[in-house]
């Protein structure tokens, strides 16, 4: 029985070796095959850099139909290695393996900080070098803030999964298949396609008042200025004048001007109501005091006060008390458009000029 299992062992020794071409009586061990691994079917397949409810990440996916060994495969992030693949990584055929977390050390995770607030150039390399694939947002040195990345929730993910291009997704998706639900296009990314000019929003504000009659002007007035960058619409809107004796809104506020139909202001334009006028495209329907407590309000279409000017104590009912008179100024916003209200020399129709003086209250 020993004489056949040493035989059989010796026939088993013999199959596992090869002639030695330059020996042809020796026998020599013969070599396995050399496994070729298609490294083009590995690309970038998810990115996390929002990382306060998250672990931030790099993702790979494994496009292809046979198994990847990992070993040797290399990331850069800002031409810096930030990641090697070690012995005994592999990525199965259609795979995912997350790198997780800026752990300062490779291969547990990618030796590098990562950040949903910067630009980034994150390229995969297979281990001769060879370039596989580059993430890359915006260009080197810029920043934006969050960037719509949902809170710190989000990723950039291929939509779909290894082919799509890069997309803003709500919720990650470390080591599976990419969430494309509420995707949507982050146009720092090249190649994302043309970012569509912003919308150009009107900002219309109260922004002269004057009480006191004008020689050669209007004979007080209210001016409303669009101080924003894109024309908006007025019809539909309101001014209110606050007093105790008001009967629109008893013992609050009358509406004393409504735009006309079709009404619009310009990026940039004025629009001056004169006092004591019945017609709106001239004016509002009540007075205007240069020594008196005074409130008016204005309002959208939709109801909204958008801008106010108070005189006096804010109060309800809105007292109109008696206050000191300044018969040179006007009420105005300080820068013209956008600053606090002071005396300034008044300039219906144009814009403010210098504060000439504080608003006496009481």
């Amino acid at each position: 029985m020993k004489k056949i299992f040493f035989a059989l062992a010796a026939f088993a020794a013999m199959t596992a070796c090869v002639k030695d071409e330059q020996n042809p009586d020796a026998l020599v061990p013969e070599k396995e095959p050399e496994i070729v691994y298609d490294y083009s079917k590995l690309v970038l397949n998810e990115l996390c850099g929002a990382g306060e409810d998250n672990e931030k990440y790099w993702e790979l996916y494994n496009t292809g139909s046979q198994e990847i060994d990992l070993a040797g495969v290399f990331i850069n992030k800002d031409e810096e290695l930030a990641w090697t693949g070690a012995k005994g990584q592999k990525i199965p055929a259609k795979g995912f393996f997350a790198i997780v977390g800026a752990k300062g050390t490779t291969p547990d995770g990618f030796s590098s900080g990562f950040s949903a607030k910067k630009s980034v150039i994150v390229e995969l390399y297979a281990p001769d070098g060879k370039k596989l694939d580059t993430f890359q947002r915006g260009e080197k040195g810029s920043a934006w803030g969050d960037q719509g990345l949902d809170n710190n929730k989000g990723s950039w993910s291929r939509i779909p999964d290894g082919t799509g291009s890069f997309m803003i997704t709500p919720n990650p998706t470390p080591g599976a298949a990419n969430n494309g639900e509420g995707a949507t296009i982050d146009y720092d990314i090249p190649g994302s396609g043309e970012k569509p000019e912003p919308v150009k929003e009107p900002k219309v504000v109260l922004n002269e008042l004057c009480g006191n009659k004008i020689p050669d002007g209007p004979q007080k007035f209210i001016e409303l200025f669009n101080a924003g960058e894109g024309e908006g619409s007025l019809e539909g809107w309101t001014i209110r004048k606050y007093a105790a004796d008001a009967t629109d809104v008893a013992g609050k506020y009358n509406v004393c001007w409504t735009a006309p139909a079709g009404a619009k202001l310009a990026a940039g334009e004025y629009l001056v109501l004169e006092a004591d006028q019945t017609d709106p495209a001239l004016g509002f329907n009540a007075g205007l005091s240069a020594k008196k407590g005074v409130k008016f309000e204005l309002v959208d279409a939709d109801g909204n006060v958008v801008d106010k000017f108070v005189r006096g104590e804010d109060e309800d009912p809105f007292m109109e008390a008696g206050l000191p008179e300044n018969k040179e100024a006007s009420f105005s916003r300080v820068p013209n458009g956008e600053g606090e209200w002071a005396y300034a020399v008044p300039t219906p129709g144009a814009a403010n000029g210098e504060k000439t003086g504080d608003i006496e209250h009481k």
